[in-house]
């Protein structure tokens, strides 16, 4: 009966990894461009890692790197909106799409954090 809760726990790390391939996939096929998306390969490595490591700290480091990242596009995000001359049909779906890939990391980045603080506070002196 443990075998789901094993898997569920891993969702944030999933997300994440899932977001960095479909990141890097972007920059290589909608963009036609012949260079690598070094950020994406790295978030895929370094959340790979994580998986099988499961490293207090490092999960802890990587939830608050996530977080601050989202931080940061949350902020371009406004600077877009506000900047915006034009408020047409293109712009709204843009502003919904990153929108919510802003509020599910938060969420993510706070599971992650959350869940390796617990881990933490349970292990022994």
């Amino acid at each position: 009966m443990k075998q789901p809760y094993f898997i569920l726990k891993w969702i944030p790390e999933f997300y994440f990894i899932m977001v960095s391939v479909l990141w890097f996939y972007h920059s290589i096929t909608i963009e036609h461009s012949n260079s690598v998306n070094f950020p994406a390969v790295i978030l895929i490595i370094l959340f790979h890692m994580q998986l099988f490591l499961n490293d207090l700290k490092f999960g802890k480091v990587l939830a608050g790197i996530v977080a601050i990242a989202t931080i940061v596009l949350l902020v371009f995000l406004s600077q877009r909106i506000i900047n915006s001359l034009k408020f047409d049909y293109d712009s709204q779906i843009f502003i919904l799409g990153l929108g919510n890939l802003v509020i599910v990391n938060i969420i993510m980045a706070t599971l992650m954090f959350r869940r390796y603080k617990r881990t933490e506070d349970s292990l022994p002196l």
